[in-house]
């Protein structure tokens, strides 16, 4: 029986909920909650949800149940920076030689087919939902920088992807911003509001899915009959359970030295109050864009549709024993966001933001997740690096195939290669993430 010792917990105001047009929703009440269901999953982000469609479309007669410690949004799934691109291919923090062509070929599969069907599901249930293909930018600042942004296109080449490459002229032409000095921007890629998506995508499950928002899971047992215990006391059984709950599975009582491989790092956003005209003049003729820094330290940024920009930077280590973020280490963050706003856009200067917050990417040494049966009847999937939401609707949607005993190469694949690589204990992962990340900073250079 796990246990679970630590729960999330918000830190700042999270902007993409705050302005998310379903924020309001609301999802099963609490008094349908019955005691017991075919299948329980327990975190309500991009995995979770994924699996529960997954799990209503092939057992349509089975009852899901989905639960989630806060509302649905307001945690890591609505706490990213809103991109869902079929090229999102694997190097950031372990670089391209660890992976082979045909690997990064699986993966954009991987990612085309999730991506592919949310898009359909919006599409169909909700189209009024801030999901738009507006492509995304690769972008540097510094000439030290450049090669990494000419390693993408040769792997793109290599892959057979698509791909356009803009210098300093072209690049201020199409942002509004004469910061980036050279940029690849591919087509495939979507750009949201995530927090507005998940809530969408929750709200779009079939109707033998009941999920519970601000339900907080205190136990998981385990064994022939896995059951949840709710902080009420409350016990509910399942014939299986799911845990899409990334870092925090560290915290849910299970062994294994897979789960002890599973680490995070906290990251830091912020986003302006609604521009004026006078404002918006430098963006006039630009359409909304997403800018991903090529080094992987460097800030995120985009233009969005309700007349705002978003800037994310700043990463620091979360030790297992504190995923959630010390507000002064929150309280450090804020120049630096602040910082990296004013260097891109000067004549904004005076431009607040309405608001900051901090939030958890979960990541691997090797960049590969974790996947599958942790102990009898209790599968569970963590994502591995910044391509969170790709990763997590992969992995949720082969959780519940690999329940349902269907069969494909993909599986095959993932339950092959799906595996953390060691990490080393505690006391040793905290000096050297800290000097690893800080060195990673001091690479960056101006691109923060």
């Amino acid at each position: 029986m796990g246990k679970v010792t630590a729960f999330p917990k918000d830190t700042g105001v999270n902007p993409w909920f705050e302005t998310a047009v379903n924020r309001n929703a609301t999802y099963t009440d609490i008094s349908e909650l019955k005691d017991s269901y075919d299948f329980i999953i327990v975190g309500a982000g991009f995995g979770g949800v994924m699996a529960a469609f997954e799990l209503a479309e092939n057992a349509p007669d089975s009852k899901i149940a989905v639960f989630d410690a806060l509302k649905v949004g307001t945690f890591s799934s609505g706490r990213n920076a809103g991109f869902l691109w079929i090229s999102q291919v694997t190097a950031p923090l372990v670089g391209f030689d660890h992976y082979t062509i045909d690997d990064q070929l699986k993966l954009c599969k991987l990612n085309e087919k999730v991506i592919t069907r949310i898009d359909n599901i919006i599409k169909e249930k909700a189209p009024d939902t801030d999901f738009r293909w507006d492509g995304l930018y690769h972008a540097v600042r510094e000439e030290r920088n450049v090669k990494a942004l000419d390693d993408l296109a040769k792997m793109y080449d290599k892959m057979g992807h698509k791909y356009e490459i803009f210098d300093h002229q072209e690049m201020t032409k199409r942002l509004g911003t004469d910061f980036y000095t050279k940029g690849l921007y591919s087509t495939d890629c979507v750009l949201d509001n995530p927090a507005e998506l998940i809530r969408a995508l929750a709200l779009a499950l079939p109707k033998n899915v009941s999920l519970f928002e601000n339900t907080v899971i205190t136990d998981v047992k385990d064994g022939a009959h896995p059951a949840i215990t709710l902080k009420d006391g409350r016990k509910i059984e399942a014939a299986k359970i799911i845990l899409t709950v990334n870092a925090f599975i560290k915290h849910f009582g299970f062994g294994g030295q897979e789960i002890k491989d599973v680490c995070a790092i906290q990251s830091f956003g912020a986003m302006t109050r609604e521009l004026t005209d006078d404002e918006m003049k430098i963006f006039e003729g630009v359409q909304p864009w997403g800018v991903v820094a090529t080094h992987p330290a460097g800030a995120t940024v985009r233009y969005t549709p309700k007349r705002r920009v978003f800037v994310r930077t700043d990463i620091a280590y979360a030790p297992g024993y504190r995923l959630n973020i010390p507000q002064q280490r929150f309280e450090q963050s804020k120049p630096l966001l602040r910082n990296a706003f004013v260097k891109r856009f000067p004549t904004l200067k005076d431009v607040p933001f309405e608001y900051t917050y901090g939030g958890l990417i979960p990541f691997t040494a090797n960049a590969e997740p974790l996947f599958g049966e942790i102990a009898e009847n209790i599968f569970a999937g963590t994502t591995s690096e910044g391509a969170g939401v790709n990763r997590a609707s992969i992995l949720g949607t082969f959780l519940a195939d690999l329940i349902l005993g269907k069969k494909s190469e993909d599986l095959d694949y993932i339950l092959a290669n799906y595996h953390p690589s060691y990490l080393p204990p505690e006391v040793l992962r905290v000096p050297g993430a800290n000097a690893a990340l800080w060195w990673k900073n001091v690479k960056a250079g101006t691109e923060l």
